[in-house]
């Protein structure tokens, strides 16, 4: 490895997905795998070269400095809003995460999961998530640094769609790495991709990673929800150029089935 690498995603962006594939690379290649939050308190004495570090929000408060070495190349993760707060809210409802079973904050009696799963609709529970946790991972990806020169910015849906692997390939190229290791790259990603041959356990933790859910699961009412709270953040992040993707929500699914009604 040329050089060090930083890997910098989001909650439900592929976050499992990255850190499994870079973690085979680590191994095969004999770099210093890193969990930055793991690591947070102690990181400058952890980081040896060759090194991969993984952030699984891409906050580094006091560790910004890592982002700016000239011997680092970062790769950073989004994905669509929608298909992240689909993918969250879900796997938010029966997760074993400690943090989703801690009290609220100003609550005596129910945890984040309890009250997400005492909410009577899917629209409802959406809106909580929206409120919440998801809402805070919009706000880490808006808050993002785009014009980093030493940072390839790529997006889970053209990750999940590339199966012929030339993107990854670009990619794994641009964050240094070279000769023999882009095989190793290329033989990791695909080994631990979903339409892959992915473990056991990264099926396990992944609810589905078709892009675009959320043309199934939304309803106009959810989508106005979603822009009242985040009016520009598809246009910011270039999922969408204005608001007219509400129009093509013709079809009320899955929201409606259960119980989501006009209000």
């Amino acid at each position: 490895m040329k050089q060090n690498v930083v890997v910098a995603t989001h909650h439900k962006t592929g976050t499992v997905w990255m850190s499994t594939v870079f973690k085979a690379i680590a191994r095969r290649l004999g770099a210093n795998y890193v969990d930055f939050w793991s690591h947070y308190g102690r990181l400058d004495r952890v980081l040896k070269t060759p090194f991969i570090l993984m952030n699984h929000n891409s906050i580094f408060a006091r560790h910004a400095s890592e982002l700016r070495r000239e011997d680092v190349r970062i790769l950073h993760l989004i994905r669509d809003p929608r298909d992240v707060l689909i993918s969250a809210m879900h796997y938010h409802k029966k997760a074993d995460e400690p943090w989703l079973h801690e009290r609220i904050s100003g609550s005596h009696e129910s945890s984040y999961q309890q009250r997400l799963n005492s909410l009577a609709t899917m629209y409802e529970q959406y809106v909580f998530e929206l409120e919440n946790a998801t809402g805070s991972t919009i706000e880490a990806m808006l808050d993002w640094q785009y014009d980093r020169p030493n940072c390839l910015e790529v997006r889970y849906e053209d990750l999940w769609s590339d199966r012929s692997l030339s993107l990854w390939r670009q990619a794994a190229s641009t964050l240094g790495f070279e000769g023999s290791e882009l095989e190793v790259c290329e033989k990791c990603f695909w080994d631990h991709s979903l339409f892959g041959q992915a473990s056991r356990a990264n099926r396990r933790h992944a609810r589905s990673g078709e892009a675009a859910q959320w043309k199934s699961e939304f309803t106009p009412e959810l989508a106005e929800a979603f822009v009242h709270r985040f009016p520009d953040a598809l246009q910011a992040l270039g999922y969408e150029e204005d608001d007219r993707w509400i129009e093509s929500l013709t079809v009320w699914p899955k929201l409606q089935a259960q119980g989501c009604t006009a209000r």
